[in-house]
């Protein structure tokens, strides 16, 4: 394997209406370990106030537990993220899955393309950095078991 996930963010948005802690307990279910989440506010588009929960991993031995848990928690939807990779890795080789928010707070992890997601992004890095070798490479993560 040419390459190597150079970090990984978990995030989501609490809306007004929402629960910070639910929000973050559905953020947890994608992870098998102790996590610190970080708190932004934000404004929404008319103004509402909003929350920014963010999760970023940096060291290796985690990325690699996190993304083996979510690889097994997606079960057969991995084959969805393989078949659709192209469209999921942007012009920055970052990595784009999007779960179900609402299913996750009930302990179930499901891709969604609808609004409102737990966003997952991982930033792919190979050598040569070119796009055929990020979606290779990407293939690969996707098919390890």
């Amino acid at each position: 394997m040419k390459g190597k996930i150079e970090w990984v963010r978990v995030s989501a948005v609490v809306h007004s209406t929402e629960d910070r802690e639910k929000v973050g307990e559905a953020i947890s279910t994608l992870f098998p370990f102790e996590f610190e989440i970080a708190v932004s506010k934000a404004k929404g588009h008319y103004g509402n106030p909003m929350e920014y929960l963010e999760v970023e991993l940096t060291k290796s031995s985690e990325i690699k537990k996190f993304w083996k848990n979510l690889l097994e928690l997606l079960g057969e939807q991995a084959e969805e993220i393989l078949s659709t990779l192209e469209d999921r890795i942007d012009e920055q080789n970052v990595l784009h899955i999007r779960i179900d928010k609402q299913k996750a707070y009930l302990g179930e992890v499901s891709l969604t393309s609808g609004g409102d997601p737990i966003a997952v992004k991982l930033r792919l890095v190979t050598y040569p950095s070119k796009r055929e070798k990020v979606i290779e490479f990407a293939r690969e993560l996707c098919t390890i078991s």
